[in-house]
């Protein structure tokens, strides 16, 4: 049996290149951070978290963990909820990435470890992870050093043996596609 696990749907970036809060943008008329959430629910992870700005306002059964200052990127999200949950290990997954399957993150999450999908050029999948609460300490060094590549971090995590890379195959890199415009926007 797995060791229990937290999720967080990663909410609260800015959305500056899309024009509007993608968190809130419909995917088949529902809302990101809900389309999102349809996958995560079905894995049973004991607790969900949704990581937000400041200036959001999300109505959920769930936490909502506020970031704890502003312009620190998905590493200060991922160090603000590692350190709201007591679970050992995290499920992370970017509000902006619609196509990545239920199946996936399930594959991430039952690993039984750390884990991070990577290319097969090398280059990791960040906002598709499962981070070991131990790497909360390499996190908050990180973050307190003003580097703010998520990349960094991965790449740490592996070295010390706290990440398990999952690569991805040719058929699987659209599920990694983000939303960085506004679909409606580019029709104008």
């Amino acid at each position: 049996m797995n060791a229990p696990f937290a999720a967080a749907i990663l909410a609260g970036g800015r959305s500056r290149r899309f024009g509007s809060d993608k968190a809130f943008h419909p995917v088949d008329g529902v809302p990101l951070w809900k389309h999102q959430l349809a996958k995560v629910e079905p894995l049973m992870p004991s607790e969900i978290l949704i990581s937000a700005n400041a200036q959001q306002l999300f109505e959920s059964e769930y936490r909502v963990i506020v970031d704890e200052a502003d312009d620190r990127g998905p590493l200060g999200a991922l160090v603000s909820c590692l350190r709201s949950t007591k679970l050992g290990r995290l499920l992370v997954v970017a509000v902006d990435m619609p196509e990545i399957p239920m199946q996936l993150l399930g594959e991430l999450a039952y690993a039984g470890g750390g884990a991070v999908a990577v290319h097969e050029d090398g280059m990791p999948e960040p906002l598709a992870a499962v981070y070991p609460a131990e790497i909360l300490a390499l996190a908050e060094a990180q973050l307190s050093s003003g580097q703010l590549a998520m990349r960094e971090l991965v790449s740490l995590g592996v070295m010390e043996g706290l990440l398990q890379e999952r690569r991805i195959r040719k058929s699987e890199v659209v599920f990694f596609a983000n939303l960085n415009e506004n679909p409606v926007d580019k029709q104008k």
